[in-house]
């Protein structure tokens, strides 16, 4: 079990009803270090915690990418992230307050895909229709795709389907169009944005969106890229007061960039100053923040 040094806690009904105005960034450094913390009260200026160490590290024989954070109704945390370059499995742990983590579990996602080349970049989107969470990858299967299954325990998990497809594949050559790296954001009860990195990693705008009127779509139209830009990675959106705020992996610096939006389609760049390689934000509380901002 990985621990964060500092106090106990626990989930406490109604605790994900509290105001957020606060924000986490699950990321890492190192794929052989793990999952690693900030938070901040403005989205810019973060406070790396745990002294930088890792708060969950990689399983034996694995590695640990892509880290994604995210708080269901029930107020557990639940991380999910890459566990190897290869493979058919996704890694799970869960977390009552942000301090104390549970051993970890695989979950293979797409066991029933045996020419699968890769299973990257995991995320959670609780879809409150439905009132279960959508866990949802990019992996090859021929053609790069979006994959996803529901579950309402992290037991049982339905049936894996593509959840977007645009006929195209990655590996990082001019003129990828094969969709990595996905994330769903609600922007109102009835319109769902979803993002995606083209994966073209020579230095062009490759990160795009389309809307849909549930998060399983259909998605419509393709838009984007979102610019100014040199190539992005792993975008995560949050609400930040009045406008909309989308945080990379950029190409071009170590730095987590911080894309500002009123309308989720023009963007205003910045350099937060969180040395960090691909993660995703997460709205909290304030007081989940400052037991968090007085731990050693």
């Amino acid at each position: 079990m990985a621990i964060l040094a500092g106090v106990q806690g626990c989930a406490t009904p109604g605790h994900n009803d509290l105001p957020k105005n606060h924000y986490v960034f699950s990321y890492f450094t190192g794929q052989d270090d793990g999952a690693k913390l900030a938070i901040s009260t403005n989205g810019r200026n973060w406070k790396v915690l745990n002294n930088g160490a890792p708060v969950i590290r990689p399983a034996k024989d694995d590695i640990l990418r892509d880290p994604s954070i995210h708080q269901g109704p029930d107020g557990i945390y639940r991380m999910v992230w890459t566990t190897g370059w290869t493979g058919r499995e996704i890694g799970l742990s869960t977390s009552p307050d942000l301090v104390h983590w549970s051993d970890i579990k695989k979950i293979p996602v797409m066991a029933n895909f045996p020419h699968t080349g890769h299973t990257w970049a995991p995320e959670i989107f609780y879809d409150k229709a439905a009132k279960s969470y959508i866990v949802y990858w990019s992996s090859d299967n021929d053609l790069w795709n979006i994959y996803y299954t529901t579950t309402k325990d992290f037991i049982s998990f339905s049936e894996t389907k593509i959840l977007f497809s645009n006929g195209g594949r990655g590996g990082g050559k001019a003129g990828a169009t094969g969709p990595i790296d996905a994330y769903i954001f609600e922007k109102t009860d009835n319109e769902y944005v979803l993002y995606y990195k083209k994966d073209d990693n020579t230095g062009v705008p490759n990160l795009y969106w389309r809307t849909g009127p549930s998060p399983l779509g259909p998605w419509g139209a393709e838009d984007g890229p979102v610019t100014p830009s040199t190539g992005d990675e792993g975008p995560s959106v949050i609400r930040l007061g009045d406008q909309y705020a989308m945080y990379t992996d950029p190409f071009e610096s170590d730095l987590a960039y911080m894309y500002t939006s009123k309308d989720l389609k023009h963007w205003r760049r910045e350099a937060t100053d969180l040395k960090m390689s691909h993660g995703t934000a997460l709205e909290i509380d304030e007081r989940t923040w400052r037991m968090l901002d007085h731990l050693p």
